[in-house]
């Protein structure tokens, strides 16, 4: 089916079985908001949601039938009862915006105020709902203020507090939680088998989709590459400017991400004289090594610029001078 994983993700299934319930006990809210950390399978939930409302022959079941008319328009993309907002794209530049905007809502609206074409409900996600700026927000809220009959609003997001307490309080929260770790372990194992599955799911705090990720994109090498880089500039045997330019070519600053972690390390290691508890795991005995050599007064400074760059990221700043900032902080030992 459109936009669904090839199947349920084994700890989504107690999700969707309450969902189930509450559509055939007639108690189907008009708005779900959907919650949970990154990779949990938030979206994949969303749209198997969505197959089930529109599904015409449900039956008992938790899960769409597949097989009916209305499932086979929704498998072919097709299926005018169902939308879905997310980032729009620059059809000029092809660009990808970073907010859901008011127009966006606004054409939604319009469409769920329609009559169903078919006998299920009329489906909306928005993804991730966060993103939606304070127009959009406002003109959403009209649409749960009024809601249209056998309509199901789908908001998704990892970072529910973003939303306007009054979108919230109109939603019924569906939360994803972290699965069980054998859980998380034995689907982890069935779609890699590289090294490491349990240290990569402890680095995703339990996500196994974002584990998955992790391991794709050789998470475990590359951490140990950028922290050797920064042990460097710590020596004088790497240079922060042209560090910096390096790493400012990651789209997600995935480099500064992980320098708050390993700051945040550094300093329990050197408070507690413990490793127990740290999150960076994989890099433990680097860490502790590291730790033995800095002062926790330039650390908690170090760890400030990060999260003052961090809270910038998504501006118009040059990116290699931030991370210029940040990492020329990092080789800066003055207490």
């Amino acid at each position: 089916m459109t936009d669904l994983a090839p199947a349920i993700y084994p700890w989504l299934d107690s999700h969707l079985q309450r969902a189930g319930d509450l559509l055939r006990q007639g108690r189907m809210p008009h708005a779900l908001l959907v919650t949970g950390l990154p990779g949990l399978g938030k979206s994949a939930f969303a749209s198997h949601l969505a197959a089930l409302l529109i599904c015409e022959d449900r039956g008992e079941g938790h899960t769409a039938c597949g097989h009916c008319s209305a499932c086979k328009l929704q498998a072919a993309g097709n299926h005018p009862d169902y939308s879905c907002v997310t980032f729009a794209v620059d059809e000029k530049t092809g660009k990808v915006s970073t907010v859901i905007k008011v127009d966006q809502i606004r054409a939604l609206s319009e469409k769920l105020s329609l009559s169903r074409h078919g006998a299920g409900y009329k489906v909306a996600i928005v993804q991730p709902a966060d993103a939606l700026n304070i127009n959009a927000a406002n003109s959403l809220l009209k649409t749960l203020e009024e809601p249209a009959d056998n309509t199901v609003l789908v908001l998704v997001s990892s970072q529910p507090g973003r939303l306007p307490p009054t979108i919230r309080s109109r939603c019924q929260q569906f939360r994803i939680g972290v699965p069980e770790a054998d859980v998380a372990l034995e689907w982890l194992a069935g779609q890699y088998d590289g090294p490491g599955p349990g240290t990569l799911l402890r680095l995703a705090d339990g996500a196994p989709l974002r584990a998955l990720a992790l391991a794709q994109e050789n998470a475990l090498q590359e951490r140990r590459a950028r922290f050797d880089t920064l042990v460097g500039l710590c020596n004088g045997s790497q240079e922060p400017v042209s560090v910096a330019q390096a790493w400012a070519k990651d789209e997600d600053l995935k480099g500064l991400g992980w320098m708050r972690e390993w700051l945040m390390d550094l300093l329990k290691i050197r408070l507690t004289g413990q490793i127990d508890g740290i999150h960076g795991i994989d890099l433990a005995e680097r860490l502790q090594r590291l730790a033995s050599k800095l002062d926790s007064r330039v650390l908690f400074r170090q760890l400030d610029a990060v999260n003052r760059n961090l809270r910038l990221t998504d501006s118009s700043l040059n990116r290699q001078l931030v991370m210029e900032e940040v990492l020329l902080a990092w080789v800066d030992r003055r207490s």
